[in-house]
């Protein structure tokens, strides 16, 4: 059996039924980073008024087509190596990519244009594509002779939330009358805190403490962190769909505390760690910060019911959009990428990494603070009577994720393109 480490070390092969980890994790990011570029494309459209929908068409392929399938890739691969055990095979992750991949267009078509029946089999291709992601953890966990319940146990709990996601979201796409509460906004929480949430909270557990070359300090917590969060999230969402005000606020006060048991590792992890600490690990440190931040705020709204209306609603999707989920994906991409151009282009080994030079790490600590001024500014200028730092704030966010998704995107070519990599890793 093949054994692997959480992420710091590279995989090894694995036998001859399934792909290496490191093809698993090409062959869903090589799709995902396609449809967020498409995002890009349809938000930039969108924004010169070329486009009908085409702001929704850019969250819709960024989230569903871009982040999603990243989550799909990525979780399969870290519960590979908690487990030590073989990815899923080449058929059944086959199967999971036309599902997904054809799922995220049919409803890309089928909303826009009112082609119900398109969306609904679009709906339908992605549920099915999340079965046949439970199917493979299942085998995974069946094949492996450790039992961390906890590298599955996440991952099931974030699909079950999509899946009740899509449920919801097709109710809205066929227009079904819903005088309860609000539909879209139990969508928006099953999708946000309960697919992308789930998953990323999850996953930091062995993540983060991997970036920083730690262990876990704390692992008691991490069952009061899931019960607190997936019982929080089902809460927030329950509460949007049936118009009850105070299950909503227990919802927010729930994921208020997961968010806080979650820090208490995080701070452990970064206490202990080795510096300097690489930028991937600043910028997800960072990002949780913005989480906390971002519920605050949620929950101050919901004891006020103005959650969901100007501005509290802005600030809270730039801090838990921009700051939280945006950041965590782009540096987790960072560090992902990087490891598999390095893996790729050494046969899966890995050097032993280089002192990084002080210009990169000066670079490092700059990029860190702006996106702390950056996203904070406009966070805080949308909750300000006064809107004078809207702009430069806003220009703060574009210059970030410019410069990010730049990186991402020379890495990506590097380690999907088989482009020679000289870069340390991070």
């Amino acid at each position: 059996m093949c054994k692997l480490s959480a992420v710091s070390r590279a995989p090894c092969l694995p036998s001859a039924r399934a792909s290496r980890p490191s093809d698993l994790l090409i062959r869903f990011f090589a799709p995902a980073i396609t449809f967020l570029l498409a995002a890009a494309v349809a938000a930039v459209l969108a924004r010169a008024g070329v486009l009908a929908d085409g702001r929704w068409l850019a969250l819709h392929l960024a989230f569903l087509g871009g982040v999603s399938q990243l989550v799909l890739g990525a979780g399969q691969y870290f519960v590979a190596a908690f487990l030590a055990t073989d990815p899923p095979s080449r058929p059944l992750v086959g199967a999971q990519l036309i599902c997904w991949n054809a799922g995220t267009v049919l409803v890309a078509v089928g909303v826009p244009t009112r082609a119900t029946s398109v969306a609904t089999v679009g709906g339908a291709l992605i549920a099915a594509g999340l079965v046949l992601f439970a199917v493979g953890l299942r085998d995974m966990q069946r094949r492996s002779l450790q039992r961390a319940r906890w590298a599955v146990r996440w991952y099931y709990a974030c699909a079950t939330f999509l899946g009740a996601g899509v449920l919801a979201g097709l109710g809205l796409a066929l227009g079904v009358p819903w005088p309860a509460g609000s539909l879209l906004g139990a969508h928006l929480a099953f999708n946000l805190a309960g697919w992308l949430g789930t998953a990323i909270i999850g996953t930091l557990h062995t993540f983060h403490p991997s970036l920083t070359h730690t262990r876990l300090r704390y692992a008691a917590l991490q069952g009061p962190t899931f019960v607190a969060w997936t019982v929080g999230t089902a809460a927030l969402a329950g509460g949007l769909a049936a118009g009850i005000a105070e299950l909503a606020v227990l919802g927010w006060l729930a994921l208020g505390l997961a968010a806080g048991l979650l820090s208490v590792n995080l701070i452990a992890s970064v206490r202990v760690a080795p510096r300097p600490l690489s930028l991937s690990a600043q910028l997800v440190t960072l990002a949780q910060v913005f989480l906390l931040a971002g519920v605050s705020v949620g929950t101050i709204g919901a004891l006020h019911g103005d959650v969901f209306t100007e501005p509290r609603r802005a600030a809270l999707g730039v801090l838990l959009l921009a700051g939280w989920i945006g950041l965590t994906v782009l540096a987790s991409l960072v560090h992902l990428l990087t490891l598999l151009a390095h893996v790729r282009d050494l046969s899966d080994a890995r050097p032993r990494p280089r002192p990084r030079p002080r210009s990169r790490l000066t670079g490092d600590r700059a990029l860190v603070a702006l996106a702390a001024l950056a996203i904070t500014t406009l966070a805080a200028a949308q909750l300000a009577p006064e809107a004078a730092w809207l702009r430069p704030g806003a220009l703060g966010v574009v210059v970030l994720y410019g410069v990010l998704g730049t990186h991402v995107l020379v890495l990506a070519a590097r380690a999907l393109l088989r482009f020679p990599s000289r870069r340390p890793l991070r």
